[in-house]
């Protein structure tokens, strides 16, 4: 009798466990943008909102992933249990039309509580094969972590110059133009796909002219 109870239970508990994985539902868009020969860098915002049905079950967003194609980047994104936002941009490409797509995609269900926020990135460097004016960033995070909010700062005009989201795991390509000779700063956090972010984690670094080569110096 013992043995059959201590079945029943498992089995309950296994059904408990594929009723609440089925009750998860996915939501998908795709942004798809394009800018002909010759025409200025522009940005677009989007919001998806949790569908009314499941808001009004109590529902919630749970996890979001993230895939680019061509020349599209991210600026910024959101998750939030009832809305996820996101910003892209097309960056200047004046000699060819440029063309992205991102397909953003959704999971909501009944509220759980999410893992702990990842760790901060480490071992923060540009890449030695990099452009020194069209510098790669560089950083290490634990396997799921594998979206990076990227900050740019110039220290000696006092401004944020660069801002991304890289679905590429541990690198960010400097895409915007070129940059001057100047002082940076650069900060970097990471997030799983259930939007939590890490704290930041920040590293320094000089472009500067030395024997004639533009180089970078790292700090």
């Amino acid at each position: 009798m013992k043995k059959l109870t201590i079945a029943v239970c498992c089995l309950f508990v296994l059904l408990a466990g594929a009723t609440a994985q089925a009750e998860v539902a996915t939501l998908t868009k795709v942004f798809d943008h394009q800018l002909l020969v010759n025409s200025h860098p522009q940005s677009w915002e989007h919001r998806i909102d949790l569908p009314e049905a499941a808001a009004f079950t109590g529902r919630i967003f749970r996890t979001r992933r993230l895939q680019l194609e061509g020349r599209l980047v991210i600026e910024a994104e959101e998750l939030t249990p009832t809305y996820y936002y996101v910003k892209v941009r097309l960056p200047k490409h004046f000699q060819e039309p440029a063309r992205g797509i991102l397909t953003v995609t959704l999971t909501y269900g009944e509220p759980v509580t999410p893992p702990p926020a990842p760790a901060a990135p480490t071992d923060l460097k540009i890449a030695p094969i990099s452009a020194a004016r069209k510098p790669a960033f560089t950083w290490k995070a634990a396997p799921a972590a594998r979206y990076g909010a990227i900050t740019l700062y110039d220290l000696d005009t006092n401004q944020t110059v660069w801002e991304r989201v890289s679905v590429k795991p541990g690198v960010a390509l400097f895409d915007e133009g070129y940059l001057p000779l100047h002082r940076y700063l650069w900060a970097v956090k990471v997030s799983d796909e259930h939007g939590r972010w890490s704290t930041e984690s920040r590293a320094a670094f000089r472009i500067m002219e030395k024997d004639g080569v533009v180089v970078i110096v790292e700090e």
